[in-house]
């Protein structure tokens, strides 16, 4: 069975403008999604906050540098790795992304990583499987002979054919 969803955008900050996903079937994007299961969890309180951060500083200060992002197979996470952040405690929470260029970022759902790997982790692996899915959707749509999604680098944005929708 086939799932579609369409890509919408979440912010446009400075230097950065957050797109996320849509799936047609629900709500909530998958963004939104990720922030209303983690947002109110005193478990993760300082994680959740040093991750929301992160995106306002990456959006506003110093744009989507690869090396902020955490290489994921063809997707990425944040929070930065642990050699770019000097925090006293680990890193858990993971959300997953497509880094498309410096400007424009995809962010998709994460979770709380309780094993070592992603794939070993009953919490991200879900989540990691889709975004990786997700990324290799979209890049069809970027790259192929018909570009139904172009990125216009002088406005940091998305160009998105109208009624293009992502395909898994």
């Amino acid at each position: 069975m086939n799932k579609f969803a369409t890509i919408e955008e979440v912010e446009q900050f400075d230097k950065v403008t957050y797109y996320t996903v849509r799936f047609e079937d629900r709500d909530e994007s998958e963004f939104e999604n990720f922030l209303s299961k983690h947002q109110d969890d005193p478990t993760i309180h300082d994680e959740y906050n040093d991750l929301m951060a992160w995106i306002t500083i990456i959006g506003n200060k110093i744009g989507a540098k690869p090396s902020y992002f955490r290489p994921e197979r063809k997707a990425h996470a944040l929070p930065p790795p642990s050699r770019l952040v000097e925090i006293d405690y680990l890193q858990n929470l993971r959300l997953y992304c497509m880094w498309v260029s410096e400007s424009i970022i995809i962010l998709f759902n994460g979770a709380i990583k309780t094993q070592n790997t992603a794939q070993a982790c009953p919490n991200v692996k879900p989540h990691f499987d889709l975004a990786n899915r997700l990324v290799l959707a979209i890049e069809k749509l970027m790259r192929g002979p018909y570009k139904a999604i172009e990125e216009d680098k002088y406005n940091q944005q998305l160009i998105i054919d109208e009624g293009t929708e992502i395909m898994l």
